[in-house]
């Protein structure tokens, strides 16, 4: 990367990756594409981004997971990539690796993809990991070719479309609403609990849909 500032980060896993010509267009609409944006592949995600179209600035993890055909071939094409290396014993995943390092350069907004589908258990520790308290304060992301998935901790808007469906599901004991609006089943001086699960597949009756709360957490599953 050159001297320019760094304020958006794409960060890539190597999970399933369905459609990569859509996700590319949902960058390219989000302005994940210019100079303040670094590409960071999470090992084996270095595929996911190359099918992508985009050449890494960054690969991270133990790599253990890189295809051996981009091994030999590919990563000696990229010259300008720089690699950070974990030991193999490591606590965290590689894409926990790759979020805390987009964390401390300082960057505020990321869009993670390529982190659901394969191991069911990396799936859910992908999607938790958004809620983990070094993220407070930036705008992270999971992004494949039908949702984004969000966590938040207070009051929000919510950008949809009418009929597109929004599952909302509390992360804490419970979440507390003050008030919905925009949705089609309303949450008004109520809790929505941890479980049983009742967010499940609300739908969008308007452009924006208002979540007021006043306490907890939410994971929230937006179909695009």
């Amino acid at each position: 990367m050159d001297d320019h500032k760094i304020e958006k980060a794409i960060i890539i896993a190597n999970g399933s990756l369905g459609h990569p010509e859509k996700i590319h267009r949902i960058f390219v609409s989000r302005s994940f594409t210019g100079r303040d944006t670094i590409i960071i592949s999470a090992d084996g995600g270095v595929s996911n981004t190359l099918k992508l179209g985009l050449t890494p600035d960054l690969i991270i993890g133990d790599m253990d997971s890189i295809d051996k055909d981009i091994k030999k071939k590919k990563i000696k094409e990229l010259s300008e990539t720089e690699y950070i290396c974990a030991p193999p014993g490591k606590d965290e995943s590689d894409t926990r690796l790759a979020v805390a390092h987009a964390v401390e350069m300082g960057i505020k907004k990321i869009i993670i993809t390529g982190a659901l589908g394969g191991r069911t258990d990396h799936t859910f520790a992908n999607m938790m990991l958004l809620a983990s308290p070094e993220l407070d304060g930036i705008d992270a992301r999971i992004l494949t070719d039908d949702s984004e998935i969000f966590v938040i901790n207070k009051s929000h808007i919510i950008n949809g479309e009418p009929g597109k469906l929004v599952s909302i599901f509390s992360l804490s004991p419970y979440t507390y609403f003050i008030k919905t609006k925009g949705l089609k089943y309303m949450l008004k001086n109520e809790k929505l609990d941890f479980s049983p699960v009742r967010g499940l597949s609300n739908v969008f009756t308007a452009a924006e849909a208002e979540i007021d709360i006043k306490e907890g957490q939410l994971l929230i599953i937006k179909q695009l």
